[in-house]
């Protein structure tokens, strides 16, 4: 609704559009309470921005007065110099050119899972892009393990089991069903 009155007091309705919005106006209270009252602060702001700054005569040369710049013209104009500044001292370029970033910082999660009697298990989930990564076997004991570096967020998970069964995490409760009809558990790695 603010949207639909923002797009009219800026002016940027179709002539069709501001037929419907004043047909809208009418039929609801509520709206026009709100477009009334967005006028309003619409009037109270245009009356303290349009106050004009006074123009600054920068410098004259050979005895030509050169043109004058608005206190806002200057400010901007400073504005874009600091923001060329802070970028430069915010990034750190290596000498072969390429750019040097952070490393996002991950956590090593351990993933366990207890299937004696299966030939193979692997594990897929957001945090791999949804790839399948093999799981060890812990020699016979029907063991299977893995550690990954996992991204701070919640990431859902599950193991496929002998390359075709999907299975969630036993020891993890926290689960939702996914769009096939199966369940992946769910992982919040904290920062």
């Amino acid at each position: 609704m603010n949207y639909l009155i923002s797009m009219y007091i800026d002016n940027e309705l179709s002539l069709e559009e501001k037929v419907t919005f004043v047909k809208r106006v009418h039929l609801s209270a509520a709206f026009k309470g709100d477009t009334v009252s967005l006028l309003e602060q619409e009037k109270i702001l245009k009356t303290t921005l349009n106050k004009k700054a006074p123009e600054l005569l920068l410098s004259e040369s050979f005895g030509k007065k050169t043109p004058r710049l608005s206190l806002h013209t200057v400010g901007l104009a400073l504005a874009a110099c600091l923001l060329v500044i802070l970028s430069f001292m915010f990034v750190d370029i290596s000498p072969d050119g390429i750019q040097d970033m952070p490393a996002p910082s991950t956590s090593q999660q351990r993933f366990v899972i207890f299937q004696d009697g299966i030939n193979q298990a692997e594990i897929t989930g957001s945090f791999t892009n949804w790839k399948r990564i093999p799981l060890l076997r812990a020699g016979e004991s029907g063991y299977w393990h893995i550690t990954l570096d996992v991204m701070p967020g919640e990431h859902r998970y599950s193991y496929i089991l002998d390359g075709s069964r999907q299975l969630a995490d036993p020891t993890v409760e926290n689960r939702e069903s996914d769009d096939f009809g199966a369940e992946n558990s769910i992982l919040v790695v904290e920062i």
